[in-house]
Order: C-alpha cells, then structure tokens, then sequence
C-alpha cells in the first residue's frame, strides 16, 4: 500500500520569519501544496558599534574565551561579517577553534561548518533549559561563555548559566526591531478578517511580542487577538514561544516537538489532513 504524502491542501500559511529568511520556509510550504503568505514580524538591522566584537575576539586570541553558544544562523552570519569589516576574519577562525562551540539547532550548525568551524555540541532541544541540560556534565564553574546574539534576545539563558556560576557575556552582534511597512500591516489585517489566511507559524518569543506591537495603532491587542483566534491556526515552535503566545491570549493549536520549520509545516499537514 503506498503512503500518501501529506498535503496542506492548498491551505494559506503566514510565516513570520525576517525577511531574508522566508524563501527556504515558503518553499516547503509550496512543495506540500500550500500557498506561503510573509507576514515579517522581525527586521534584521547591523549594528553600529563594533567595539564589543573586538573585544571579544581579543578575548579570544588570549586564550579567554571557553564557551561559545550560537542560538541562530543570524548569530553566526553576522559575527562573521563583523569580524570581516574589522580585518579578523581568519582569526576568529583559527582562534574559535580552542573554544567549545555549541551550536543550537541544525541549521546553525550547518552555517558553522560551512565556514570551517567545527561545533562540539548540538543540543537535543533547542530551549536555554536544553542547552544547561546539556552543559550539566561538564564543569561551567567561572568558565567564560560568550553568546553571540540580537539585541533583543531573551536573558533566560543568561540567567540560568550564571546561576550554574559561569561568568557570561553576550555580544550583540545584530539587532532585531519591529517592520514598519504600513502596506504589509493593513493587508495582512484585511486578509485575516476576510479568511484569507489558514495558519500563522510564530517562530521566536519575539516574533509573537513584535506582531501585537507592529498592529498597535491599528487594532487593540483583545481585538488581534479574537481575530487570531477565531481565523487561524497558530503554531508556535517551542514553548517559549507557545507560552509567550498564550500570554497574549491566543490559542495555540500546534507545537511541534522539533522547533523547527518544517517540522511546523509538517504538523500543520497532519492536522489538516486529519481533520
């Protein structure tokens, strides 16, 4: 008996993703017969002072430096292109190697390795509780961890390494702030109320914050979130990201145990072709 492949049924899916970072997802979402829908929630922005890259890469030529932990492609990305501008490149490569990289998810490990830099430690779960998890059998005690990361990133790892006593720094090599498109916003509206979008994938924490923030003059936040509600399908991936979602009143309907994509994508077709 041969299997059939699960489709999403021509079903309409909103991704939340920055901008630069939607192609892969609405590709997958093409191949399973769904029609892919960019609602960015997140803009991508350089940031201008360069001095705490430099920093951390002379921390890194002495020798200071024991662990690094990657949440993001992103984070990679960008700490690679600061270290271009400042004419370090290929020490940050040479020197990145004598210090335990962690790597959180596939993906960026992938772009690592791309770029010559082995990954020691992929964890399991991709949640600052997984990553200190993972860390539990070795001895973090006045260790320096170094996270390369937005601006607006989440300090519950931060917190959670630094009561295991690590000594923790994180550079921010990117910031992370609300699109402004007005376009974008009342088209994304007017679609949601006519039901003209099936599910909407919430990939960060951030990217549920910054969706109730991008609309704020537009729709009051019970009025979002009815309209979500009533309308769509929401899939978070992760619990962060499903608890931040409950806390704005939504109902999460998905989150797959893999926080990935595709594997949000995936989930969405089950659900579709069960139902």
């Amino acid at each position: 008996m041969v299997r059939e492949t699960l489709s999403l049924k021509e079903k309409i899916i909103a991704i939340t993703r920055p901008q630069a970072q939607t192609e892969e997802t609405a590709e997958i979402i093409r191949q399973k017969g769904g029609v892919p829908y960019f609602i960015p929630t997140i803009e991508i922005r350089d940031v201008s002072d360069l001095s705490p890259v430099n920093n951390f890469l002379r921390e890194l030529e002495a020798g200071r430096v024991d662990y690094i932990i990657f949440m993001s492609v992103n984070g990679v990305k960008h700490l690679l292109k600061i270290a271009e501008k400042l004419k370090m490149l290929d020490t940050l490569k040479q020197e990145i190697q004598k210090s335990f990289v962690i790597a959180v998810g596939p993906r960026t490990a992938e772009e690592l390795k791309a770029n010559g830099i082995k990954v020691n430690l992929i964890p399991a779960q991709y949640t600052s509780e997984s990553i200190v998890a993972n860390l539990k059998s070795l001895d973090i005690t006045n260790k320096t961890i170094f996270i390369p990361r937005t601006s607006a990133a989440n300090p519950v790892l931060k917190e959670k390494l630094k009561e295991r006593g690590a000594i923790v720094r994180e550079i921010y090599v990117y910031e992370s702030s609300v699109p402004t498109d007005k376009k974008i916003k009342e088209k994304f509206l007017q679609d949601a109320r006519n039901g003209n979008i099936h599910a909407l994938i919430f990939g960060s924490a951030l990217s549920v914050k910054n969706l109730f923030n991008m609309f704020s003059d537009y729709i009051s936040v019970e009025e979002l979130r009815d309209l979500l509600n009533e309308k769509i399908t929401i899939v978070a991936i992760g619990p962060v990201t499903a608890e931040t979602a409950m806390k704005f009143g939504l109902k999460v309907e998905l989150t797959p145990q893999t926080q990935l994509f595709d594997e949000a994508i995936n989930s969405l077709a089950k659900h579709w072709n069960c139902n």
